[in-house]
């Protein structure tokens, strides 16, 4: 059964996103271009597949000691696509704490085994994501994991509707546009 956020999960969001510069159009592009220049640190798009057998997330964020990394699905397109870079996004600018990285051959801790992807930990590939197997159909989820997937998407989704109000009384051809403003 999915969470409903309370009032303060969604003052947090937008509190969030106050200070954002939503661009105008939305695009992957546009907002990636918009998060860099408003990040801190160095922030990285990859469209790359996943590794093959692993069950894909649409996105996901990871730091390193040197910059931030959002992952997009390449096969995500469009709206599809901002949304999911929006929700990681949130997911930075609600604080909430990335997954654990492990570098190519560091034994991440309490493992036997080195690790063999760049990013990713052995426990994440193997379904855990903030101590709970999140992708197990079969479990319930974690309600703090639950929490902060659901204000990642309410931020997504606030961005996206911030968005469309800039929008709003914009005809989509810019020629267009300018002449209607000017009458």
């Amino acid at each position: 059964m999915p969470s409903v956020l309370g009032p303060a999960s969604r003052e947090r969001c937008a509190e969030a996103l106050a200070d954002f510069p939503v661009p105008y159009p939305l695009t992957l592009e546009t907002l990636h271009q918009a998060a860099v220049a408003h990040h801190h640190r160095p922030l990285i798009l990859h469209r790359e597949p996943f590794p093959p057998g692993l069950q894909r997330p649409c996105g996901l964020w990871w730091p390193t000691g040197e910059a931030d990394h959002i992952w997009v699905a390449p096969e995500a397109a469009g709206t599809q696509a901002v949304h999911t870079y929006a929700h990681e996004l949130g997911h930075q600018f609600l604080g909430h704490p990335p997954l654990p990285v492990v570098a190519v051959g560091e034994k991440p801790v309490g493992s036997e085994e080195a690790e063999t992807f760049t990013w990713l930990s052995p426990a994440f590939l193997a379904g855990d994501l903030l101590g709970v197997r999140t992708r197990a159909p079969s479990r319930s989820r974690d309600p703090l994991y639950t929490e902060r997937e659901d204000e990642a998407e309410a931020f997504a989704a606030l961005l996206r509707q911030s968005a469309e109000l800039r929008n709003s009384g914009r005809n989509a051809d810019p020629l267009l546009d300018r002449l209607h403003r000017s009458l």
